[in-house]
């Protein structure tokens, strides 16, 4: 019985004394944060940081979530997070930040932007997962400002879009991780989603559309929605969305057809034969029949054939202009071309790595494209008007 108690003892013991958080605070005492934009004030030096609050409403009995925005100024990230509470009145609380925006202006001053990322990826506060995105309008803060269309919480908003961004697949979300990791790694350049305002109903919107694509730490380009498709298509990131082909051949008429991905898979394969390097990207794409301006018997095999020979040269040609046009434009590896040839061929690698960005500008690309129809929405006919 005395050895029972003496456990019973030293459980208690320890329970109170291991228990609880060493750097526990109330949440009263903190603003939580929902989002935020970082500009940069060419004039002064200065980052100018905005956050989006959230902020409770209350409506009659029932209480809601809306926000609030405040701006700052520092010389530095930290600097201007502290210089927000004498505005707030309370620290602000990072762990619920879901988007940091950025200027374009902040992503040309190298250091300062660095700063920025570093400060992020190391603050123990914030999470791992926050989504980063570029600003195509003059400053960050604009994004911040605009009229939640759905939610009251703009930044929560553009969590919902990016988390969705199989379903349209004319952006790639980007959390803060694997930027990092993009921008450190070799053979492979980083890139954002791109954001901004749109007109609608007499609204101001937050759009996230197309893509930033980096060389190093600068901004050297960009891709619209339909080329981040495509993009999507080369990194195996394609998880959704719809392809639209012009078919001529079946009627008089040129009709249009569009195509539902239910998935999508690519392999690369670099191929080096007689000195001279080929990057095979093989594409196997799995689509449904969505639509169709048209009246075509789809339980015809040589229509299905025409239609998927018409939809693999589709994505074959997309796939090619949008690396044809990184490659000339741009010069920059967002394919990861160079980490595939890493670890394909990594004595390869280490002799070409010291000219890559001139081997990738005239690197020969070999695309082939594989599509299979699953079905036509549960109809083998179109649908007609009787006379």
């Amino acid at each position: 019985m005395g050895k029972i108690k003496k456990l019973l003892v030293t459980i208690t013991v320890i329970m109170l004394t291991t228990t609880g958080c060493w750097n526990y605070s109330e949440i009263n005492d903190k603003r939580i944060i929902a989002g935020s934009a970082v500009d940069f004030d060419k004039k002064n030096e200065m980052l100018q940081l905005t956050v989006e609050l959230v902020k409770p409403i209350l409506s009659g009995e029932k209480s809601e979530m809306g926000s609030e925005t405040y701006e700052s100024a520092g010389d530095n990230m930290f600097n201007a997070i502290r210089n927000v509470i004498s505005k707030t009145g309370k620290k602000i609380f990072w762990s619920h930040a879901k988007v940091l925006i950025l200027s374009e202006d902040i992503i040309n001053q190298e250091d300062k932007f660095l700063s920025v990322i570093d400060f992020i990826k190391r603050d123990a506060e914030t999470r791992d997962d926050i989504m980063l995105l570029v600003s195509k309008e003059k400053t960050a803060s604009e994004i911040l400002k605009t009229d939640a269309n759905i939610q009251n919480i703009i930044s929560f908003h553009l969590e919902d879009m990016l988390q969705n961004h199989g379903s349209i697949s004319k952006y790639r979300a980007v959390p803060l991780w694997k930027f990092v990791d993009e921008l450190a790694a070799e053979g492979i350049s980083p890139t954002l989603p791109a954001i901004q305002v749109s007109t609608y109903n007499n609204r101001d919107l937050s759009q996230i559309f197309g893509t930033a694509v980096f060389k190093g730490t600068k901004i050297v380009g960009w891709l619209s929605g339909s080329e981040t498709k495509a993009f999507l298509f080369v990194i195996d990131e394609l998880e959704g969305g719809t392809i639209v082909i012009e078919e001529k051949n079946l009627i008089k008429k040129p009709i249009r057809i569009a195509f539902e991905i239910f998935k999508s898979k690519t392999k690369i394969k670099p191929l080096y034969k007689d000195d001279k390097l080929i990057m095979r990207i093989d594409i196997k794409t799995v689509v449904n029949i969505n639509e169709i301006d048209g009246d075509i018997d789809f339980m015809d095999e040589k229509n299905l054939e025409l239609i998927q020979k018409n939809g693999e040269n589709t994505i074959k040609n997309m796939v090619e202009s949008v690396i044809k046009k990184v490659q000339k434009e741009y010069k920059s590896d967002i394919f990861g071309f160079g980490a595939t040839l890493s670890r394909e061929k990594p004595d390869l690698w280490k002799e070409l790595k010291p000219d890559w960005d001139n081997i990738f500008s005239k690197l020969d690309v070999e695309v082939n494209s594989e599509l299979e129809i699953r079905g036509s929405a549960l109809r083998s006919k179109t649908i007609k008007v009787g006379d």
